[in-house]
């Protein structure tokens, strides 16, 4: 059936700003991998291919400079990644029937089941990229998919690995001084057992601003100098057994890009106006979320570790 084209709306400004906060709350609530990502902005009318452009870090020198001698210099150099905007969406119809006979309660439960549906649809996206760019470390020290066993799970032995190779990497921390993961859920629920002294810290233990600030953004704890996210979207690979994705980022590991700032999710509600030939009968009204555009892309595979490990 094609879609109608709708001409007007009906709701006022106020009720309008209200719907898009219930939308963008309850989208913002489903997106957990942006925890790993740094957001950028391009000008309009800049193309829809974004650059990013990474100085490469000198050798450190040890020789001395010879006296009266001006050195030969060393050269900079650089390597450039590159992301395509795109928009992303969805649509669908609301009966008038069903219009006529609700309350308005019956709008906005579909108004925050397609702000759930918008902030997995986009969380999947940023995870599917991550995934695709991130340096693969396989539990219990195995170094293959195919080897990774339901004994193989998320420790803090794992969790230190990968902060290792970070460091090693010289991946820049986030404020704070802790680097960024986002745990499967199946993931934390092996960390959380394991009995190694000094695992576990609980972030709300802290009564200060900062970590305030990381119970807003959903950190349910800190370890081995990685502040916690989990996520229950996980990202899982069917070898000999399932196998989840664990990330563990530094800062500038992976981008997000928008248009101006004017990628965020919003709704738009339609309803069938005089000059809507595509439902002659007003039946029915479309309730659409979008995203005008938007990219994501790993700048730094050195920066961001991918932990996979089994579950029991």
């Amino acid at each position: 059936m094609t879609q109608a084209q709708s001409t007007t709306t009906d709701l006022t400004q106020e009720m309008q700003t209200y719907y898009d906060r219930v939308f963008l709350e309850r989208a913002e609530y489903e997106q957990k991998y942006n925890f790993l990502a740094v957001k950028k902005n391009v000008p309009v009318n800049s193309g829809k291919v974004v650059y990013f452009t990474r100085q490469t870090a000198f050798t450190p020198k040890t020789a001395a400079l010879t006296e009266g001698t001006t050195p030969t210099g060393t050269e900079f150099s650089a390597s450039t990644a590159s992301a395509t905007l795109a928009e992303y969406g969805d649509t669908d119809q609301i009966s008038s029937l069903f219009e006529l006979t609700s309350i308005d309660k019956g709008l906005k439960e579909k108004v925050e089941t397609m702000g759930q549906y918008a902030g997995e649809s986009m969380d999947t996206v940023l995870r599917n990229t991550i995934f695709s760019g991130a340096t693969d470390q396989f539990a219990g020290s195995n170094t293959l998919l195919t080897a990774v066993n339901t004994s193989d799970t998320m420790s803090v032995s794992e969790l230190r690995k990968a902060v290792l190779t970070l460091k090693t990497n010289k991946a820049p921390k986030w404020k704070g001084g802790l680097y960024r993961g986002v745990i499967s859920s199946h993931g934390v629920y092996n960390l959380q057992g394991d009995s190694t002294t000094g695992n576990w810290t609980d972030v709300n233990i802290y009564n200060t601003g900062e970590n305030a600030e990381m119970v807003k953004k959903g950190v349910i704890g800190v370890i081995a100098g990685v502040a916690v996210v989990e996520s229950n979207n996980e990202y899982t690979q069917a070898s000999t057994t399932t196998v989840y994705s664990n990330f563990v980022a530094g800062r500038g590991a992976i981008g997000e890009v928008d248009i101006a700032g004017k990628g965020n999710s919003r709704t738009i509600y339609k309803r069938p106006g005089p000059n809507d030939t595509g439902n002659p009968l007003d039946m029915y009204s479309t309730l659409s979320w979008k995203v005008d555009s938007y990219a994501a892309l790993v700048l730094n595979s050195d920066w961001v570790i991918d932990i996979q490990c089994g579950y029991e």
